[in-house]
């Protein structure tokens, strides 16, 4: 089984201590060749230095991403093994570094078997020709056998800890993962319902008792005389009107969107008719393109825009007509609302701040869209939202 240690952090901790044991065993070669008296010593430097400088070369990025520098590297080894061995025998102990290396360095159970193998016909050869004494050959080849059943066990079950290790990880990542999600889940249901709650609150008190004011001015000033009386009756009947629409406003946005049993067209369509029975406001939708590939979050985003704009249209424009236009094409979905009232400054813009614009904004972006208002006073506004389209899987 290949796995990239660069995942396993027991791995990442470990490296350091691999690479001081490497340079402590390179230390210990370099004080035996100086101050021993092989006769072949100097070749054994050689062979242990371009061993080392191999090490040093590729080693780091070989112990994390076992790719064809670790390869490189084993091959170096081996021979390089096997030239110091025969130069100079006393150096067998490399074996207890090189063995390990060669599970280190190697992405699977079978590869890092054979390069103990190799390492292991290394030391035999080296040290074979490097004593001289064909008697001793038996007793070599017994010590590497040896050395490399007992490699290659410990090797297996050291991969083995490290795959449960690996496996642990990946079931407690994924289960935080989805405690996460779920604990979003929960959250967005408890905003999602107690802000149905308000709507409700608000639909059942604000809107019912503006509305009682406005029956009441209006019964009242149809018998009052002609005077200060009915003009201060006519007053407070625009004052709840106001604060009725206000009270709508908030009802609709505030209430869930339900877009399971109707498209987002038919929704903006039905929202139009609203505002337009309620303001007087002429609004206007075309919906240019099919939007089935839109996911149903990001409809929700739009439609939200939508109620914002159209209500912020109803509150502040003073408008005679609006058009919604929705569109798709070249992946995005892109919503304009245009009014034709007395316009928004930069200045406004900038300013805004709250659930108005501001939180229209954030939840656009957060959404991975772009928010954009323009406007001139006296040539009405233009809210442009546009947001990223996803196919389902």
């Amino acid at each position: 089984m290949s796995r990239n240690p660069a995942t396993t952090s027991w791995w990442v901790r470990s490296v350091p201590g691999w690479h001081a044991a490497f340079g402590l065993f390179v230390v210990i070669a370099a004080l035996v060749l100086l101050i021993g008296d092989d006769e072949h010593r100097l070749r054994a430097a050689v062979a242990v230095g371009v061993v080392a400088l191999t090490y040093v070369l590729l080693g780091p990025r070989a112990a994390r991403v076992r790719d064809r520098r670790s390869r490189i590297y084993l091959a170096v080894l081996v021979v390089g093994l096997t030239v110091a061995l025969t130069g100079a025998p006393t150096l067998s102990f490399l074996l207890f570094v090189a063995f390990p290396q060669t599970w280190f360095l190697t992405g699977s159970r079978r590869e890092g078997t054979l390069w103990t193998v190799a390492v292991a016909l290394a030391g035999l050869t080296g040290m074979t020709l490097g004593y001289g004494d064909s008697a001793r050959t038996v007793d070599i080849a017994v010590s590497m056998l040896v050395s490399t059943a007992f490699t290659c066990v410990l090797g297996i079950w050291i991969w083995q800890v490290v795959s449960q290790s690996e496996e642990r990880a990946a079931l407690i990542t994924e289960l935080e993962s989805t405690r996460a999600e779920l604990a979003a889940a929960h959250h967005a249901a408890g905003v999602a319902a107690e802000r149905a709650r308000l709507a409700a609150d608000i639909h059942d008190t604000l809107a019912q008792g503006f509305t009682g004011i406005v029956l009441l001015a209006q019964s009242t000033a149809a018998t009052a005389p002609p005077g200060p009386t009915r003009a201060q009756l006519e007053l407070i009947e625009g004052s709840a009107r106001a604060g009725l629409a206000e009270a709508r406003t908030l009802v609709a946005a505030m209430s869930p969107v339900d877009l399971e049993d109707t498209t987002l067209a038919e929704a903006l369509h039905r929202l139009a008719e609203r505002v337009s029975r309620e303001s007087g406001v002429a609004v206007d939708v075309v919906v240019a393109e099919d939007l089935r590939g839109l996911s149903a979050g990001r409809q929700v985003v739009l439609l939200r825009a939508a109620q914002e704009a159209l209500g912020n249209v109803r509150k502040h424009a003073g408008a005679r007509r609006v058009q919604v236009h929705l569109v798709n094409a070249d992946g995005t979905a892109t919503l304009e609302v245009h009014d034709d009232g007395v316009g928004i400054t930069e200045q406004d813009v900038v300013a805004a701040s709250g659930f108005g614009l501001a939180g229209m904004r954030r939840r656009v972006e957060e959404a991975g869209g772009v928010f954009e208002v323009v406007g001139e006073p006296g040539g009405g506004t233009r809210l442009l939202v546009a947001v990223p389209v996803e196919v389902p899987a």
